[in-house]
This record gives structure tokens, C-alpha cells and sequence, in this order.
């Protein structure tokens, strides 16, 4: 029996790869969930407090033999408290035996991947030509995003919007900061979405804010946009249908429709629409696949503890 690897946020964050490889592993596994080739059952959770979740997400990718599970936070109230909002750990199995092989941080896998779900979309979907993108919300996906965008597409402005000052101030590349979710959006090609979730949402958010062209990205559910967006959109995707189904009877998403396919199932389509949502709900598998990658990187190094059995 081999030693358990643990890794801390630190390293996996050294361990990753770039922004530019991360996007192609999160366009493999999208491709790989509307093949049928992942094993991605609903993630259950517990509710310990008002708006907080704690969420369990297990994912079996076939393509790599990965079998990895992520145990997740998510308090809104961390903020008062100098805490982090998103926290949690993964535990990779080995696929054939069963046996644990890793611990690792999960907070820096689920601000990588998020963002660079978000860059998948960008790269397929955002209009052509695109030079505005706007971030709505600061925090720690923010910064992630906004980190992502400025590597990829160092021409692009980036507008963005955080009630907190001192957020927008802390954003790790050149933004301008509006005092209004309406003025960050104005012009924007591309529009992120990254407010906290909370019941029940208060979107405001509304398609008259927006041009004739558009790529929406609502990471944070429906707390920022309108069902309005959605309605206008020329094409309406989610990273997993039956997840947003599944939200949609848990309170969220009320009035909007429902996915007329996933990213996935839409990746080697031709784009030919001018305004395109993509629901980026987050799934287990992602969490894997970056984990898998983490774990690759480490391999045959001195990176991380290793935990006796």
C-alpha cells in the first residue's frame, strides 16, 4: 500500500497547468460528458446554515480511468469573518483497486476550473471580433477570471463591478472599476457573472443592457441575470443539463427555460449564433480531470506530504 499524497492549495496551484492547457482539458472532459463516457451522478448536499451549502461531487472519467470525489463549501457569511467563501478538499481513487492515492486542496481546483470553463466558452463562443469583457463580482472567481482573460486575450478591456471597493482595487490585472452592475456591462461582449447565491436570488441584471451581440456567462446561477438574457439568447447551454433541472426544482432559475443542449454537445458545432448563455453550474468531473492533472505534474517529484497508511 502506497503512502497517500497530500497536497496543499500552494502547490496545486504551482502544479497546474497553463490557462491555455487547462481550457483544452475542460473542452476533452466537456466532450467527454455528451459522449457518455464520465460518470457524473447528482451532487447530494447539506445546507448547516442559511445560503451555505456543503456538497459532495463524485466523477468517473473513463477516457483517463480518473475517479476522484470533491467535498465543498460554499458560506456567503465567511467574508465578515476573513474567511474564504469557497473551501474544500478532493480524495483521488485509484480506479482499478479503489485504494485513496491523494488529498488535496480543492478551493484552487474549483477558481481554476471555474474560470477556465468560463475560457472554453470565450474561445467557442464569444462574437467575433469581441474587445469588451465584464466581470461582475471581485472576489476570489474574479480575480481568477479576470486573471485568465488578460493571459489569453491581452487586448481585451476588462469593466468590472464589486459593491467593495477594496476588491476591485485587489484585481490582479489592469480593470476599470464602475460604480453600477448597468455601466460594467455597457458595451461588454462577453459578461461573467460571479455574485454570491443566495435564496432567493435577486437578479437585476436585464437583456437591455446588453447589445445585439453577446456571450453570457452566469457562474453564479441566476443572483445576477434576468430570465430576459436567457429568452433573447440565440443559443442557451449548460455544462449539465440534468444539474440545472435539478436546480431549477431547488428554487432557482425561476422563469427561465431550459437548455437546449450542453457545452459539450455543442463544442464542434459551427457558431453561428450572436447571442449565446452558457450556465457553467460546475460538475464533479472537471474537479477530477484537474485533479488528475495535479497529480501528474507531481509525479516522480518531492512535491507534497506523503501521509502513511
Amino acid at each position: 500500500m502506497e503512502p497517500i499524497l497530500y497536497l496543499t492549495r500552494g502547490e496545486v496551484r504551482r502544479l497546474l497547468p497553463s490557462w491555455e492547457t487547462q481550457i483544452d482539458l475542460v473542452a476533452a472532459t466537456y466532450r467527454s460528458m455528451a459522449a457518455g463516457r464520465v460518470e457524473l451522478p447528482p451532487k447530494p448536499g447539506i445546507h448547516p446554515r442559511q445560503d451555505a451549502f456543503i456538497h459532495a461531487m463524485p466523477a468517473y472519467i473513463s477516457d483517463t480511468d480518473v475517479s476522484a470525489i470533491k467535498w465543498v463549501s460554499g458560506y456567503p457569511s465567511n467574508k465578515a469573518l476573513g474567511l474564504p467563501y469557497i473551501n474544500g478538499l478532493m480524495i483521488v481513487n485509484d480506479a482499478a483497486t479503489g485504494m485513496p492515492t491523494a488529498i488535496m486542496d480543492a478551493a484552487e481546483i474549483t477558481a481554476a476550473r471555474t474560470a477556465a470553463a468560463s475560457g472554453a466558452c470565450i474561445r467557442h463562443w464569444a462574437p467575433a471580433g469581441w474587445t469588451r469583457a465584464a466581470i461582475i463580482g471581485c472576489g476570489e472567481q474574479g480575480r481568477y477570471h479576470a486573471e485568465m482573460i488578460a493571459t489569453l486575450y491581452p487586448d481585451a478591456e476588462l469593466s468590472v463591478y464589486d459593491p467593495d471597493p477594496e476588491r476591485v482595487a485587489s484585481m490582479p490585472v489592469p480593470v476599470t472599476g464602475h460604480p453600477s452592475v448597468q455601466e460594467a456591462v455597457a458595451g461588454a461582449d462577453v459578461v461573467v457573472t460571479l455574485a454570491p447565491i443566495v435564496q432567493p436570488p435577486a437578479p437585476t441584471l436585464r437583456r437591455a443592457w446588453l447589445g445585439d451581440r453577446f456571450l453570457a456567462l452566469p457562474a453564479d446561477f441566476n443572483a445576477s441575470f434576468l430570465p430576459d438574457v436567457s429568452e433573447d439568447a440565440d443559443l442557451f447551454l449548460a455544462d449539465d443539463i440534468g444539474q440545472y433541472r435539478y436546480y431549477q426544482g431547488q428554487g432557482q432559475f425561476g422563469g427561465w427555460g431550459v437548455p437546449e443542449r450542453t457545452a459539450g454537445q455543442a463544442l464542434d458545432t459551427p457558431n453561428t449564433a450572436a447571442r449565446v448563455v452558457c450556465c457553467n453550474l460546475g460538475v464533479g468531473a472537471l474537479d477530477a480531470a484537474f485533479a488528475n492533472a495535479a497529480l501528474q505534474a507531481a509525479a516522480g517529484t518531492e512535491v507534497g506530504i506523503r501521509l502513511p497508511v
